[in-house]
Formats: structure tokens, C-alpha cells, sequence
């Protein structure tokens, strides 16, 4: 009776933003950021035949927070019936065995690669977090020299060896002669 209620509402998607595989776990982790909405101009059928096909562009409201991004941040929009829960940590996705990592939100609009961050979320869940190391390996091979500081010490100016000796310890003398021209 009320099935033309359902056919309105915005397709409900798994919103996947990267898929890899990872050696060191041993396992394809699937980073994921929660369920979302796929809304949009159009008819809801064109946005769920767009979905089947993988060919959506559109926006996708999060279900978490209501924010609305664009569906070219994220590499695969799922609808919620395709993917197979098998416990807290693994999902079966396309005939695989995924391990999922969750996404936190301020890394939901970033563009670039994401990896697994070091500390374990709630009953040992994956936490995914922004690689930084592309911006480590730029900044360590840097081209520009270090500034040089330099210790210019109070002496007469004709006294060149003596400015540039900055292992010694000044004589008492200059000091003295220095304070008292002040």
C-alpha cells in the first residue's frame, strides 16, 4: 500500500572513498565514511539505475551530518542492499573480502591518498587518516639552505682576526672600553 512512498525517497548508499590493498595487513581494506543519500536533479530511478551502473555525479548527503559533497570525491557509492556485512571489521563487496576502515569526517573532503592510522577505533576497527608522507618527502628534500646565524661580537673594527674567533672568550680590556664609551 505504501510501496510509492519508497519509490521517492533517495537511493541510501555505503559512500567508499579508496580502496586498497594493503601488504601489511594482508587484507583489501575498504575506507569508508558511513551511509549517504544520493540527491540531485533527476528522477530517483535515474539516480539508482546511475548507482548500478557506477556512473553517478551528483551530491550525496551524509547521513551522519547532513553535509553534502559532491560524488567525485569518493571512489564508489554502493547501494546499501550490495554490501554483505559479516561482522563488525569485514564486508564481501564484488565476490572479495574486504577490511574496512572508517573514515572520520575532516578527512571526507581530502583529495589525496589515505592511509591507516596507527590507533584502533572502538572493537579493533581500522581508523583511516590523511598520508602525509608525500608532504614529508617534499619537505626533506627541500633545495634551499639553512640560515646561517652569526655572533658578531664587540670588538674594534680594525681587529679582523679577532671578529671571526668565536671560540675564544673576549678580552676584558674591550669589554671594558666598550662600556665606558657608552
Amino acid at each position: 500500500m505504501f510501496n510509492w512512498i519508497a519509490r521517492h525517497k533517495p537511493p541510501v548508499v555505503w559512500i567508499i572513498k579508496q580502496l586498497d590493498d594493503l601488504e601489511q595487513l594482508d587484507a583489501q581494506v575498504l575506507h569508508l565514511c558511513g551511509q549517504g543519500e544520493a540527491i540531485g536533479p533527476g528522477s530517483v530511478r535515474k539516480r539508482r539505475k546511475d548507482l548500478a551502473k557506477g556512473d553517478f555525479q551528483g551530491q550525496i548527503r551524509l547521513s551522519d551530518s547532513g553535509i553534502t559533497l559532491h560524488a567525485e570525491l569518493f571512489s564508489a557509492l554502493v547501494p546499501v542492499d550490495d554490501l554483505e556485512w559479516l561482522d563488525q571489521r569485514h564486508v564481501r563487496w564484488q565476490a572479495r573480502l574486504w577490511r574496512v576502515a572508517w573514515v572520520p569526517e575532516r578527512c571526507w573532503a581530502y583529495r589525496g591518498p589515505l592511509t591507516i592510522d596507527d590507533a584502533t577505533g572502538p572493537e579493533g576497527s581500522l581508523i583511516s587518516t590523511e598520508d602525509m608522507s608525500i608532504f614529508r618527502e617534499k619537505l626533506s628534500t627541500r633545495n634551499t639552505p639553512a640560515p646561517s646565524s652569526r655572533w658578531w661580537e664587540l670588538v674594534a673594527l680594525g681587529d679582523e682576526q679577532r671578529r671571526f674567533d668565536y671560540t675564544s672568550i673576549p678580552d676584558s680590556h674591550r669589554l671594558a672600553a666598550n662600556s665606558r664609551k657608552r
